[in-house]
């Protein structure tokens, strides 16, 4: 299951903003891995959807980029969840 995430449209639209805002930010793939404490090589197969990016890491991206993890996932509006609970794709 885990690995079919890192191909689902939503998951690849976060890591495309969050490549986005990287750049934005002028910070290259080396900045970002030494504020994780990464490397850059683990960075390059993030943002080339090679591995998935798991919550944690997705949260040490975001404080690397010294952005609020919610805050940036506040500019999705693809989590539809209707009346009886359940998640439609």
């Amino acid at each position: 299951m885990a690995n079919k995430d890192r191909f689902d449209p939503e998951y690849a639209a976060v890591v495309k903003a969050l490549v986005a805002e990287r750049k934005r930010r002028g910070l290259t793939q080396v900045d970002v891995a030494d504020r994780m404490g990464a490397t850059q090589s683990l960075i390059s197969r993030y943002e080339r959807l090679d591995v998935l990016l798991d919550v944690l890491d997705f949260v040490r991206y975001c404080v690397a980029l010294r952005c609020e993890p919610g805050a940036f996932l506040s500019q999705f509006n693809w989590l539809k969840v209707p009346e009886e609970g359940k998640i439609h794709r």
